[in-house]
């Protein structure tokens, strides 16, 4: 395993063999600092917050000895995975890649639900499997939802996704008031149901019509601890 003498980004020490060592380890991981040079400039800080970004809902761009950045960055166990094919925006990732982010007992669920809806007439499509800390953040502040966490954001201890969530729409209408009138969102509830998931569209205090996931919702702190976030 590497070693990190200091602290290393914005406002850090920045000693030559760290920077050099961090700037290794974000290329491995997919994250290229745009060269090896020892030197802690922009380049550098940026690819720290956008390898942060990926578990942070606040990517402050600096790495410091034993805390969470390192431990991620450096973390054993077999070659590091290329975290930055799970970055920016999900919701705009391709069908098969949604589908890859989800928790391997979801995913066939989800496919079946989708079939199901797609014989009922409609034209489903999934519109987040996993998202970031940071996009769940945003919807936090925007209202759009009640948790910090979310089971979208379940990932393995290595970083790559491992959804236990997803949302699902018709690609005609979104949320858009055609969704209901249509009979959209009580057909998906029933067909998640069919397959032992649970629908958003029943919760009393906020009704995620589009939201099914694969266990309780007491089950998040045991998510979120597995997941190392």
């Amino acid at each position: 395993m590497s070693v990190l003498q200091a602290s290393v980004g914005e406002n850090g020490k920045n000693l030559k063999g760290d920077v050099e060592t961090v700037q290794s380890l974000l290329k491995s991981k997919g994250f290229d600092p745009n060269g090896v040079d020892g030197v802690c400039g922009k380049d550098t800080i940026a690819a720290i917050r956008r390898f942060q970004a990926t578990f942070l809902s606040n990517p402050d761009g600096l790495i410091e000895p034993g805390r969470k950045t390192w431990q991620k960055l450096a973390g054993t166990g077999g070659a590091a995975p290329d975290l930055s094919q799970w970055s920016g925006d999900s919701a705009r990732w391709t069908q098969e890649k949604k589908l890859q982010s989800l928790h391997p007992e979801l995913r066939p669920k989800v496919e079946k639900v989708l079939q199901a809806l797609c014989a009922r007439g409609f034209q489903p499509k999934v519109f987040y499997g996993w998202r970031s800390v940071a996009v769940q953040m945003q919807l936090y502040y925007q209202g759009n939802s009640k948790v910090k966490f979310s089971f979208h954001n379940a990932q393995h201890p290595d970083g790559t996704p491992n959804a236990y969530a997803a949302d699902i729409v018709d690609s005609r209408f979104g949320w858009a008031p055609e969704a209901e009138q249509t009979g959209f969102w009580k057909a998906l509830g029933v067909e998640a149901k069919k397959c032992g998931l649970i629908w958003g569209g029943d919760w009393v205090n906020f009704r995620d019509w589009a939201h099914v996931q694969l266990v309780q919702n007491g089950e998040l702190v045991r998510v979120k601890q597995e997941s190392g976030l």
